[in-house]
């Protein structure tokens, strides 16, 4: 096996831990801390020309018109702004937070993270009442975590579907809107957009947490008891964390080197 050159970026310890990882005798990992792609990060890649480059799940701050030394680079990423996906246009792409096993196993992982955040903050939850936005994947194993620990699940959502759903795990389930009448102790958001607005009078006198991406879900409200919570897995395991998406990494490239044997 050739010497492959990995550059991997990121501000999460999870990164500074995957770039340990993947460190071995036939490849040479360069880790930079940051959450920008800047002329700094550019002279570094013109440097080093990486073949396979890791940018974290948030997109990195782009500072520079172009990106250099990436002409060899197959990127691993979990989401792209469509500035990037226009710097990126010819580059392979492979994206991890496409992958289910990743998306699943990174729920469970942000699931406990809150469970360790609320305890931290001095909460049990045994009798509280959680009310959670959303039911999506993160939702299902935060509802099903703490409904463990004798939590009372309210799930509150747009969709009729999924309002449906959650009636069918056995949880309290309600249609959010600004009408809402039901009371909780905290509320957990797992909705990627901002939908609270001043309307949801019932929601803003308790605390919130926010775990969707940034900018969460506020819109044109500034609130004391809110407290956005990206990347909850780094923050909390940042090994079991890194872990994972090296896992997944090796996964993707086990199916492209597949797929070249397939065309060879």
């Amino acid at each position: 096996m050739t010497n492959e050159r990995w550059f991997v970026i990121g501000t999460d310890e999870r990164m500074k831990l995957l770039a340990k990882k993947l460190s071995h005798p036939a490849r040479t990992v360069y880790y930079k801390c940051t959450d920008k792609w800047d002329a700094v990060v550019n002279a570094a890649a013109l440097e080093f020309h990486p073949q396979r480059i890791v940018l974290p799940i948030q997109p990195l701050h782009l500072e520079v018109k172009e990106l250099f030394g990436i002409q060899q680079a197959h990127f691993f990423t979990g989401k792209l702004t469509e500035q990037w996906q226009q710097q990126l246009n010819n580059q392979p792409l492979y994206f991890y937070l496409q992958n289910e096993a990743f998306i699943w196993r990174n729920a469970v992982l942000t699931a406990e993270a809150m469970l360790a955040h609320l305890y931290k903050e001095g909460m049990a939850l045994q009798g509280k009442k959680i009310m959670i936005t959303g039911f999506g994947r993160v939702a299902k194993m935060l509802a099903y975590l703490f409904s463990q620990l004798k939590a009372k699940i309210i799930i509150a959502v747009r969709s009729e579907t999924q309002r449906a759903e959650a009636l069918a795990y056995g949880y309290t389930a309600i249609t959010l809107s600004p009408k809402i009448r039901c009371n909780a102790d905290v509320l957990i958001n797992t909705i990627p957009a901002p939908w609270l607005t001043r309307d949801y009078t019932k929601l803003l006198s308790m605390p919130i947490y926010d775990l969707a991406s940034a900018p969460g879900c506020l819109q044109e409200l500034k609130l004391s008891q809110y407290e956005l919570l990206p990347a909850l897995p780094g923050k909390y395991f940042a090994k079991d964390a890194a872990q994972l998406l090296y896992e997944t990494i090796l996964d993707l490239l086990e199916g492209e080197e597949s797929c070249s044997k397939e065309e060879g």
